[in-house]
């Protein structure tokens, strides 16, 4: 989408970010200025086995792959709060439609551009439909007492996490911390979505993944999350996709903000059990390893990646030598041969000194 410049556009005033809202500027130094970002590791199913649960195999079933691949792609943290501080809803067809500002640049994300760059699908879910997905409402019905042990019958509007069964507790915090991280208390489910994502998984029911990113809590102001943003490599790559040059802006994730969202993940969490389940990062258990020996691994993979970058400027200034050099060489072999054609000729670009008498 082309960018919204100041002088084609006299009546719009911007600042120093590109927001043309003074009210989501000040969101944006108030809220997400320094909010870190997940790290993007890769995260192993196989973490969650010990719970009796086939979470790969119910991943691959409900097509969310891509959420577990080696998300290794430079991120750019600045774009990514960006992203999120400007975020509302509309306009378009459907309320799934929604806009957002990132460097000068207004950007209509739908539905379907999302769910190509997250390679995810983007059928079968009847919340696609739904006037406003946030606002869902479901029958509990059989899917919450099949969940719960029969216990919706008696609460219908209030479901603690501590009642649910061993293995849906491992797909709350699946949900919750992973899927679509947010602010919850940690003895209630936060919205009957959970409860109607958990039923779906259950029966190998397709999400559209777009429209649960709608229901997301950074949409609705929730300015008292306090995690990282996710998404982070998905949403650069949806800004290159739009063509935004974020060429000199990219950076690899912080190595605090990794420390960070690791501490994050591995902390103890009586909602969901004695500890949580683990990400992994490399197969291994992350509250497994020292402190130490996580530093120097995270120091190891930023170093690795700096040198991956180094080599591929050096790559390209090579290029551009070699290229001067060909031209150089091109240039030697014409200029001997226009010489001779003009000698030939009788011409000659050679000036003998002029002669003078004493």
């Amino acid at each position: 989408m082309a960018p919204i410049h100041p002088q084609l556009h006299p009546a719009v005033t911007f600042n120093n970010k590109g927001f043309h809202n003074p009210a989501r500027y000040e969101r944006y130094l108030k809220y997400f200025r320094h909010r870190p970002l997940y790290p993007s590791f890769t995260i192993h199913p196989s973490s969650f086995q010990k719970y009796d649960l086939d979470v790969s195999g119910l991943i691959h079933n409900l097509g969310w792959d891509s959420l577990f691949e080696n998300r290794r792609f430079s991120q750019c943290p600045e774009a990514v709060r960006m992203f999120y501080a400007s975020l509302k809803r509309g306009p378009g067809p459907s309320p799934s439609f929604f806009t957002t500002v990132v460097y000068h640049h207004e950007i209509l994300v739908t539905p379907s551009l999302l769910a190509e760059i997250l390679g995810l699908p983007s059928q079968g879910s009847s919340a696609a439909t739904n006037d406003d997905f946030a606002e869902i409402r479901f029958d509990y019905g059989s899917a919450l007492e099949s969940l719960t042990h029969d216990i919706g019958r008696h609460f219908p509007n209030r479901l603690s996490a501590g009642r649910l069964a061993d293995l849906f507790k491992v797909m709350y915090f699946f949900i919750t911390r992973i899927l679509l991280p947010r602010s919850v208390s940690r003895n209630e489910l936060a919205h009957p979505s959970d409860v109607w994502i958990m039923a779906n998984a259950r029966d190998r029911v397709h999400l559209n993944f777009s429209s649960l990113m709608f229901a997301h809590m950074i949409m609705y102001g929730d300015e008292n999350y306090s995690g990282p943003l996710p998404f982070g490599p998905q949403i650069t790559r949806l800004l290159y996709s739009l063509g935004i040059d974020l060429s000199d802006k990219i950076l690899l994730c912080d190595i605090r903000e990794d420390l960070r969202a690791q501490h994050i993940l591995v902390r103890v969490d009586a909602s969901v059990g004695r500890r949580k389940p683990v990400i992994c990062s490399g197969g291994e258990k992350l509250a497994a390893i020292p402190k130490t020996q996580l530093v120097h691994a995270l120091l190891d993979a930023a170093s690795a990646a700096l040198d991956q970058q180094i080599q591929s400027i050096k790559s390209k200034e090579l290029c551009y030598l070699e290229l001067c050099k060909a031209q150089v060489d091109l240039a030697k072999e014409t200029e001997p041969s226009d010489l001779q054609e003009k000698e030939e000729d009788g011409v000659s670009d050679y000036e003998s000194p002029p002669e003078y008498e004493f």
